[in-house]
């Protein structure tokens, strides 16, 4: 029987680490007609997967999970987007513990926060069974640190008692197990041979945390403990150790959407509705271009794209920090800078401003105040710590002129700052290092190419490291460093001279801490800007996309394709991810456990081999469903690739016999042949398609715990197969790969209703195999 715990995260955005859980498996209903109930996935494997949804029921008699109830405990945190998550544990016996006797390690003890001991992990020093234990080696400080690890699935209300052997050597601290820090169990008492040690304890929760310590204050440089066969089970006292443990299936992560409230008579109750991480992405508006998200997403504390329209007559600050515009100044006379009259990197399609002065002195140029400032040594206010880096691009026909000029804004006389221009006659990049007006000047004249070329060209300074990158190439250079600069001047110098030529764009200023943001992310978006990283594995572009929704992180599985630009954006993230998903013919889908994505390469399904067997008998079902049906059909596919061919893919002998069925393919490929490859796919696979098994439905909890952990496992392009059918079948046996699925979980039941479909669609030709090289059935090119 499946043991469900429900936890929700008060407090907490669902993308943030380190989230602290809140256990209310108490009060969800799942007797008298109460469930949990999950989907997730797609109908078929045409189809797109969808965002995961999950229902349930909670008891508000306390009016604890009332939306701003002042009297709750979890006030004012029982909002919207409130992190959820369902885990399922299977037990094989008494033994609630995952890996009782420490053989594998599955990273599931954790030191506490703030207190780790010096050293955790397997060991074979002193084992009680098996060829492991678990070894700690105690800090010096504190108790020497603590160990814990989370337990699922208990029983709410009912004692409990966890249970583990303990070697101590001689002269080493005793150690003892409590439970959330509270309920202390009692300490070692032998050293040299190993003793089982215990707490018992009445469950608040389904959740608890078991935690291991010594009873000692500083430990000595060297002490250290060896656990084994640890167990958690019901009851008072320990009993006899077994080492069949349990296991935990996340069954849902995600965020609640909404919290209504209503009444049964006076009994309070909530209808839960929660969604799974695919709709997070959907929550952002249109997304800017790539360079632009880059810069934000490294979070540049100024920057200015300078993208404005024709129009405009200043440039606005996008760091978010409300710094002052850009406004344009006058030098001399004569000379235009326009708004929206060049154009910026190649990638991004925005405009630049134009700068075409009369003369290096005659013209117009970009000025604005740095406030508040970027970092301070604490001459002009409180200090503020960091390390300054710039990022600027440019495109100019022009050497001698200045890009920009950071300065303190004193009277002349007293200035002093840091001033990227390109040297008169070759081109090459100058950083100048001004100080006092009159005092000392140190020009550096860097090693680059002629950047006077009339192409566009990245550049990126690192104050701390010393270099400065261009165009991707790193040169050491031997600047200072820089705090205090009040002024940033665009396209001349500190007092208005040397002016610019041709344009400038994104320029943007970071204050590195801690290494973020790293320099080569900083770097990297000289490929934003150039082609939209063109040529990039899928699986990267989905993880970068995924950065935009601030999705902290993508799994990927199989391997991937490269895909094309996408340097302009302008949809939301999830329609771009989706852009990805269908060129690389692979799946996205929300984790189960985590706020990640799981992306899936098209080659996960190639010749899949079955995760679980079932028998028919055993489904404890009547809804199994077999289909033949032309809702797959496709015998045309008219395909394209952004700036490439169109170009049409037929099945001749299907169309004759079932008429046309065409499908519009639009894919981010690189080259005309990938996209014939594509539509083929398509055709080949979906121009007469068989008869498959649709639906598998499973009342999982009539089986075994090995089908049962395994069903629970099984996940999108899991495939399993099914046995002993009905005479009426068109095969004893079918293999079907998972597309979806409907879950329903009730006090001792749980149901999975599994969307399916062919799984021999996937087959692809493997030579000289006695399965997938018979010639003219599976000597099918994949791609």
């Amino acid at each position: 029987m499946s043991r469900v715990t429900v936890q929700f995260g008060f407090g907490y955005a669902p993308t943030e680490p380190d989230i602290v859980w809140t256990d209310l498996t108490g009060r969800v209903r799942l007797a008298g007609g109460g469930e949990i109930s999950i989907t997730r996935g797609a109908s078929d494997e045409l189809s797109e997967t969808q965002t995961g949804t999950l229902t349930l029921e909670l008891n508000n008699d306390d009016g604890h999970v009332t939306p701003g109830n002042a009297g709750s405990p979890y006030y004012p945190n029982v909002r919207r987007n409130t992190p959820i998550r369902v885990i399922s544990t299977v037990a094989a016996g008494i033994n609630l513990a995952t890996e009782p006797g420490f053989e594998v390690d599955d990273g599931g003890w954790e030191a506490l926060a703030g207190q780790a001991p010096s050293s955790a992990g397997v060991d074979t020093g002193h084992v009680k069974s098996g060829t492991f234990a678990h070894k700690i080696t105690w800090a010096t400080t504190g108790t020497g640190g603590v160990l814990q690890r989370t337990l699922y699935g208990l029983t709410i209300g009912i004692p409990h008692t966890a249970s583990m052997y303990v070697w101590v050597p001689a002269g080493d601290p005793a150690v003892r197990l409590d439970i959330d820090g509270t309920t202390v169990g009692s300490p070692s008492s032998t050293t040299g041979s190993f003793q089982r040690i215990s707490v018992t304890w009445t469950t608040t929760a389904a959740s608890h945390t078991l935690r291991i310590t010594t009873t000692t204050t500083s430990p000595a440089s060297g002490d250290a403990v060896w656990m084994d066969e640890w167990q958690v089970e019901e009851g008072s006292s320990p009993t006899a150790w077994s080492s069949a443990g349990a296991t935990h299936h996340p069954r849902f992560f995600g965020m609640v959407t909404s919290w209504p409230m209503r009444w049964k008579g006076l009994a309070a109750e909530l209808r839960i509705t929660a969604s799974d991480m695919l709709k997070w992405p959907t929550r952002r508006g249109e997304l800017g271009p790539m360079l632009v998200e880059e810069i934000q997403g490294d979070e540049a504390k100024l920057y200015y794209p300078l993208s404005e329209p024709e129009s405009s007559a200043t440039a606005g600050d996008q760091s978010g920090y409300a710094r002052p515009s850009m406004t344009i100044q006058q030098s001399g006379a004569g000379g235009t800078l326009e708004f929206g009259a060049g154009v910026g990197p190649p990638s991004d399609d925005l405009p630049a401003p134009l700068f075409t002065p009369s003369s290096s002195s005659a013209g117009k140029y970009l000025r604005c105040s740095v406030s508040p400032l970027l970092t301070s040594g604490g001459g002009t206010g409180t200090p503020i710590p960091g390390d300054q880096a710039y990022e600027v691009w440019f495109n100019t026909g022009t050497s001698g002129r200045v890009l920009m000029t950071w300065s303190s804004g004193a009277a002349p006389a007293f200035d002093s700052g840091i001033r990227f221009q390109l040297e008169t006659g070759t081109g090459k990049l100058q950083i100048v290092e001004f100080l006092l007006g009159g005092g000392s000047t140190t020009t550096l004249t860097v090693a680059t190419p002629n950047l006077a070329n009339s192409t566009p060209h990245h550049l990126v300074w690192d104050e701390a490291g010393h270099d400065v990158w261009v165009d991707g190439v790193q040169y050491a250079v031997a600047t200072s460093t820089w705090q205090d600069r009040a002024v940033l001047t665009v396209g001349a110098n500190e007092s208005g001279t040397g002016l610019w030529v041709g344009t400038i764009s994104h320029v943007a200023a970071y204050v590195r801490s801690g290494g973020f943001p790293a320099i080569s992310e900083l770097v990297e978006h000289y490929a934003a800007g150039m082609t939209g990283h063109s040529g990039e594995q899928a699986w990267i572009r989905m993880y970068r996309l995924a950065g935009y929704a601030r999705i902290p992180g993508v799994l990927p599985f199989g391997t991937f394709s490269n895909v094309a630009s996408q340097g302009q954006l302008g949809s939301s993230p999830l329609t771009h991810m989706r852009d990805v998903e269908r060129t690389e013919g692979g799946k996205l889908v929300a984790d189960r456990a985590s706020a990640w994505m799981l992306f899936q390469a098209r080659t996960v399904r190639y010749n899949p081999v079955p995760a679980l067997t079932l028998s028919y008998a055993d489904l404890e079902t009547s809804d199994v469903e077999f289909s033949d049906d032309d809702q797959k059909l496709v015998n045309r596919v008219d395909a394209s690739r952004p700036g490439g061919a169109t170009q049409r893919i037929q099945d001749a002998e299907s169309i004759s016999v079932y008429g046309i069925y065409p499908e519009q393919l639009d894919v981010l490929k690189l080259t005309d042949q990938e996209v014939i490859d594509a539509a083929t796919w398509q055709v080949i696979r979906y121009g007469d398609p068989q008869p498959e098994m649709r639906q598998l439905p499973v009342e999982a909890s009539t089986l075994g715990t090995t089908a049962y952990r395994a069903l629970l496992d099984a996940d999108i392009s899991t495939v399993a197969t099914v046995i002993d059918l009905p005479d009426e079948a068109l095969s004893p046996t079918v293999t079907a790969t998972i597309e979806g699925y409907a879950e329903r979980i009730s006090q001792a039941q749980h149901f999975l209703d599994f969307h399916t479909s062919r799984s021999d669609t996937d087959s692809v030709w493997v030579l000289d195999d006695s399965v997938y090289s018979v010639l003219g059935s599976t000597t099918r090119l994949g791609y």
